[in-house]
Order: structure tokens, then sequence, then C-alpha cells
């Protein structure tokens, strides 16, 4: 026969009844309802197929799901409290995803099996819904994440996922070999049109053939057909066998999410149904029950996909799930076009995903474009499936929580919002629910990440924890590369982080500032005037005022370093001069304290150092010098760390400058320098760090040298003249090679500075 379509045709409102009246499938393939809409040589069906008796259909004008006029999301959130916060079990086997995945899911979804699980926009909005957008996305193998977790090596393997649906075709090539059959239905219907939605079903949820593909392609299907008996019968299976999602694409026709319909489908005094309802308990109870809402573009959820809303201690086991095409800007969903109802009551518990599949049919190697819930709900089951492999320690309730956390919600504001886990709240759209399913989010951190200590302890991971001063260059991140420990996200998942990213050392600003708030801040023509002294910048590493004393016999010296705020560098030094002729030789001691910025191993806690000094001055004639000095010392690194205890390291530094007054004009005078600045001169610290080697974890003492592998090395230009009465003039040039004692890195710096006196 042929079917007329009036006026605007939307086919997803569909009821497709059982020999007993009181179930659906919720969505149908292009061969079973479209006739006259396509071209019959673009249907790659039997013309059998295409035969479907006017009764079988319930046909709706409206199209969409969405807001009305007068919506007030509160009519529909759930009266009763949700269920406790989830405590999710540390895992023990972590997931590193590298960048190559990206690119790896690219050419994995450039394959023709990939390929074949998408249809076009076009055949949508021509066939299903008019108000598609064009730039909307369609591919779910894509847009579900899929595609992600297969680069990533995931597949469902050694996974069950439980079926309810009237037959299956298990000689399809997408499922073949991977069916447990406790119950079948007709495989064809009273006219003979062949029953295959549960075989699309089951292709999306775990199809795997040389043409096709579905969301976990190596898990297996444990079937039922839908007698109360026998859904019954299937959830006792699925518990015993550990299933992760027991999956339902149909509903009861005309069962509301109210206490009538509860009671006709529930309370009705046959022992089959109420064994039903026990094996929803009991399954549940461990496992997800998912279901997908109805194709009719209601005002309300339909009873089994709302089931927790009259019965809420279903919650913790369920999801319900939406149709919907999205619109990707940017690589962020913008919108979701609903091709089916909205969640309404079941919105706690409620995703979307897109159900427009080119799905299996029959029992060979047949397809057929199809849309509906019917081939959401199949997503989110396969989605449960990859989440088990990847996360082997986490309970299906545990994985459930990481679905509805990860789903994309920037297309929404949020209705109210639920306390997933302990700590971890989420809002959620009556319309939308938690959003539109993200597998590549779910398996990648959510939330802030923490690292458990050895002393029981956990810190946060979301920054370096070790952020060290400029004295270790990279010392310690290179000592912790090829290292990975084990950190958890916000929800107690396990992951592995390249131990390297627990520290980061300092990259020292420019020196322009450093040269020229010294010049400015120092006497310039005392300066210039002085007797050239190897020890005449004690602290030049630092920053901040120095006041420097010298007594009336010239031999003692004194220099104090004042702090720039409460956490600011301070120090004080004292050095004694012995003289022989030309020659002089000064002996120093120096206490410091840095701010942080230069031997600590955590930038939040100042380091003290304790050092001597050593500077040989010689004059050669002509207004002359050579000047040599040395540092040498030990720090503290500053004290404890999140750690704990740090030991001690010591530290040097060497400078050789050249200079000569009277250079250019009478008074002036020019200095060369080359030197190693204080760096890190050798010292170990161990860190007790939770270990991952061979997808385990465990607390291992791992011993870093602080030592840069390469010393920074300054080479340093200065000269001071008098350009008038009173007006002093410096500049101040710098070359540094591996700047911040990092390998590699340069500064070229420069200041010029002017005093004038009066």
């Amino acid at each position: 026969m042929a079917l007329r379509a009036q006026g605007q045709l939307c086919l997803r409102a569909t009821e497709i009844r059982t020999s007993d009246g009181k179930k659906k499938p919720k969505s149908q393939t292009i061969a079973e309802v479209v006739i006259n809409r396509l071209p019959r040589e673009s249907l790659p069906v039997r013309r059998t197929s295409l035969l479907l008796s006017l009764s079988s259909f319930a046909l709706l004008a409206a199209c969409g799901g969405g807001e009305e006029a007068g919506f007030n999301p509160f009519d529909y959130l759930s009266p009763f409290a949700p269920p406790a916060p989830v405590s999710i079990s540390v895992l023990t086997r972590g997931l590193d995803f590298s960048a190559s995945i990206i690119a790896d899911t690219a050419v994995l979804l450039a394959t023709t099996r990939y390929r074949n699980t998408n249809v076009t926009i076009a055949w949508l909005q021509q066939n299903f819904d008019a108000d598609i957008p064009d730039v909307a996305t369609q591919d779910p193998i894509r847009t579900s994440g899929a595609a992600f977790a297969h680069a990533a090596g995931l597949s469902g393997a050694r996974q069950y996922i439980a079926v309810s649906d009237e037959h299956i075709s298990g000689s399809h090539e997408t499922i073949s070999g991977r069916v447990l059959l406790l119950s079948n239905g007709d495989p064809s219907d009273s006219q003979g049109i062949p029953n295959e939605h549960g075989t699309a079903v089951a292709s999306v949820a775990a199809g795997n053939s040389s043409s096709f593909v579905g969301i976990a392609p190596e898990a297996t299907i444990l079937f039922g057909t839908w007698g109360d008996q026998d859904l019954a019968n299937l959830g006792l299976y699925a518990r015993a066998n550990g299933a992760v999602a027991w999956n339902n694409s149909w509903g009861y026709l005309g069962l509301g999410a109210d206490q009538a319909g509860f009671d006709a489908a529930f309370n009705n005094g046959a022992p089959q149904s109420a064994a039903y309802l026990a094996s929803l308990d009991e399954y549940a109870s461990e496992g997800v029950v998912v279901f997908s809402v109805s194709n009719d573009n209601l005002r309300d959820a339909t009873l089994m996909d709302a089931l927790p809303y009259l019965r809420p201690s279903l919650e913790a086991g369920w999801i319900a799930t939406a149709n919907g095409v999205p619109t990707f800007t940017g690589g962020s969903i913008t919108d979701v076009h609903l091709l089916s109802n909205s969640c309404w009551q079941a919105a706690r518990w409620c995703l979307v995903a897109d159900g427009t599949w080119f799905a299996a049919t029959g029992g060979g190697a047949d397809y057929a474009p199809t849309t509906g819930s019917s081939f959401a709900a199949p997503q989110v089951s396969g989605a449960l499936a990859l989440l088990a492999q990847a996360f082997p320690t986490l309970s299906p309730h545990d994985l459930r929580v990481r679905l509805l956390a990860s789903a994309a919600d920037d297309f929404f504001s949020a209705d109210d919002t639920i306390e997933l886990a302990d700590g971890f709240s989420k809002g959620y759209s009556v319309i939308y629910g938690h959003g539109f399913l993200d597998i590549e989010a779910a398996l990648r951190p959510i939330g802030g990440t923490v690292m458990a200590l050895s002393e029981g302890r956990t810190v946060s991971t979301d920054a370096p924890v070790l952020r060290t001063g400029s004295a270790f260059g990279n010392a310690l991140e290179t000592g912790l590369s090829g290292t990975d420990v084990a950190v958890q996200d916000a929800l107690s998942a396990g992951f592995s982080m390249s131990a390297d990213a627990l520290t980061a050392g300092a990259f020292p600003g420019p020196q322009a500032a450093k040269l020229l708030a010294r010049s400015l801040r120092g006497n310039l023509s005392a300066e210039r005037l002085a007797t050239p002294s190897a020890l005449s910048d004690p602290f030049a590493a630092f920053t901040g005022p120095v006041l420097a004393m010298t007594a009336n016999d010239r031999g003692t010296a004194a220099a104090v370093l004042f702090p720039e705020g409460s956490k600011g560098s301070a120090g004080v030094t004292v050095s004694q001069a012995l003289t022989d002729g030309p020659v002089r030789v000064d002996l120093g001691v120096k206490v410091a304290r840095d701010d942080g910025q230069l031997t600590s191993l955590d930038r939040d806690n100042a380091a003290l150092m304790a050092s001597v000094t050593l500077g040989v001055t010689q004059h050669l004639g002509n207004n002359a010098f050579v000047a040599m000095s040395g540092e040498v010392g030990v720090t503290d690194l500053g004290g404890a760390t999140a750690f704990g205890d740090t030991g001690s390291a010591r530290f040097d530094a060497v400078k050789l400058t050249v200079g000569r007054s009277d250079f250019l004009a009478k008074g002036d005078r020019i200095s060369l320098g080359i030197g190693l600045p204080v760096a890190i001169a050798s010292g170990q610290t161990v860190l007790d760090l939770p270990v991952v080697r061979e997808g385990a974890s465990a607390f291992d003492r791992v011993a870093l040298d602080l030592a840069p592998d390469e010393r920074q090395i300054d080479l340093d230009l200065t000269y001071q003249a008098e350009l008038g009465d009173g007006l002093e003039f410096k500049l101040s040039l710098i070359q540094s090679e591996n700047f911040g004692n990092r390998t590699g890195e340069q500064d070229t710096s420069g200041a010029l500075a002017f005093a004038f006196r009066f």
C-alpha cells in the first residue's frame, strides 16, 4: 500500500503494536515508515519490507521537542529527594590519553565502516523534521565520543549489555557470535513484516563488521523478548552475568508517569508484572537500566523512562535517553534539536544522544537508515560498556554518574542541580536532562584531580605541586620525566599522569627591570668612584634595596638586604678585606632568606641560605683592574613541602670582571664580566609518589638530583660617566645563556639610568 501524507508528516510518533497491544518500539527504520517520501531505489532494503498496514501508525502533525508558551520547569522536577551521592571507589589502573589519539580518531572516522553509521541532515529534514538546522552535525559515532574511545583502544570487550526487545536476528554480521539468547519473539509480524527492531538496537550498542561499527563493538548482547515474565527473567540473568546495562527501547502505550500508569503496569494482579518490577528493583540495585523516552512530542514523560519519579529507589540505577541532533560550533555543542519527547519528569537521570543511524536490519548484511530514541538508548548502554572496560574497579552506578556528570551542557540553562557524587553537583534541564552524551569527556578526568600522599592526605594536581626557584632550572622536571603517577578526578576515578607535571621551575622574567632598579636605588656617583672590589655587589642574585656600610679603616664592610613586602628577600653579609699592595682579598659570610624564587623547592616557602664568600681584586695600573668572586653555601630548600621534608643542598656562584676607569673620559668607568650566578651545585631530595607501573600504582621513593643540567652563563657590560655637574649616567647590558639554568634559554636585557643630584 501507499501512505499519503497531508501537510507536515512527522513519523517519529509511529506506534508499532505487539500482539498484546501493550508495548511499542520507540523508533523505526526508513524501510518501515517512509513510503513515497524517498525514491525507492535509494532504499537498501527488499521490496517486501515496504509493506505495512495503516493500522500500525499513529501520526502526529506536531514536530520537535522543546518549551512551549507558559512552560514552567518546576512542574516537572521530581518531588523526591535524589539518591545519596555516590562515593566512587579508587581506581588502581589508569588511562593515559596521548595527543596522538585525536589524530587516530580522525583516521578511524575516515574509514568506510565508521562513515556507514551516518545518514544525512537532508534525509532527516525531508522525512522527519524540516526544522532541523542545516548546520547540524549528523555523525553519532563521532558526536557521542565513541570514535575517540575506540582510538584509545576501548571496545567493550568482556562486557555484557542486556537488551529487551521484540526479536533479534543473531545471525546478522554485526552481532553474529556475540548474542546470548534467553528468549526471542517472532521474526515477523502477523502480516509478514520483519521484526528487526531488536537487531538494529543491538547493532548500535555493539555492532561490529567490515562495513559497520557500533558504540561497544566487542561487547556481548544478552537478549530477551518483552513479555513480562521474559523481562523479569532477563533482569535476573543480566544481574547474574554482571551486565553493565539493561537496554530498553520500548514503552507501555498510554501509561504516564503517575500512579494510574504504575498500577496498570505493575499492580494489575498479574504475578508476571510483579515479578518484572521485582526484577527491575534487583537489577537496578547494581546495574544501570537504560530506557528510551517516547518519540511522541508529549508534555510529560512516560511510565518507564520516568519510573524512578514514582519509585525513587530505582534512580541510582536508571538513565532515560532522548533523541536529538546536535549542532557544533568551534568544537562545542551550541544547540540540540530534539526529535523525541523531552526528558520532563525523568530529567534528573536523563541524557540526549543522536539516535539517527544506518543500522542493521535482517539476518545477514542488510542495513537501513533509522532514527528514534530507540537508537539513542543503546548508545548510552554501549557507552557504559566502554567505561566499564576503561574503569574496571568502578561499579555500574559509578559509571552512570560519570556519564551524567560529563554530558555536554553548555547549550542550555539549568533548571535545577543534583549532587551526583560527594561534593560534585551538576545542573540539569527539564528538556535536555544532563545534556548530550559525551563518552570522551567521561573517559577524561572530570573536575579537578588530586594525588594521594603516602601519609594518607591528598594534594591537588590541577597545578604544579612543586614550583621550584630558578637555582634548580629544570632539574626536577627532568628527574621526574618518564615516571607516571596515579591521580584521581573529582569523581575519584583513577588516571595516570606524567610526574613531571607535579613540578614547574621558575622562568625568571627579563632582567631589564632588575638592572634598572639596582641602578636607581644606588648612589651612581659613589659607585663609579668607589675602589673596585670583587664583593661590591653581595646581593646580586636578589631584588630589593641594599644598605652598604664600610668601616673607617676600609677593611670591614657590611650590607643589609631589605625585603620588599612581607615575603620579600632579606639578608645580611659581613666581610673583611686583606690588602697586600695592589691585591685585595675579601672574606665574608652571608645569611639570607630568598622570596621563594631562588633556592626554594616550593615558591610558597622562603628558603634560608648561608654561605661564605671570597673575592680577589688585582689593580693592574692605568686605572685597570681584574676581580674574581666566588660563593659557596647551603640552603634548606624552603623546608618541608607537600611531600614532607626536603633535606638541604649546596649552591655556588662565581664571577670574573675586568674593568678600567678613565676609559673614554676622566672619571668614567667601564667593566666587562662573565659569571655563573647562584645555582644548586649538588643535592638530592626524595619524593614518595604513587608510581604507576603496568597499570597498577604503588608508593615508591623517587630520588631526584637537584642540580640543573646546564648552568646559566652571564656576559655583562657596564659603563658609567658623569655627563654634567651632578648628572650621572649608567648603561647596563647583559646576555644570558641557559637563562634560568634551563638549557637553550636566552635573555638579552639592558637598562639606561640617569640620576641628578643637587
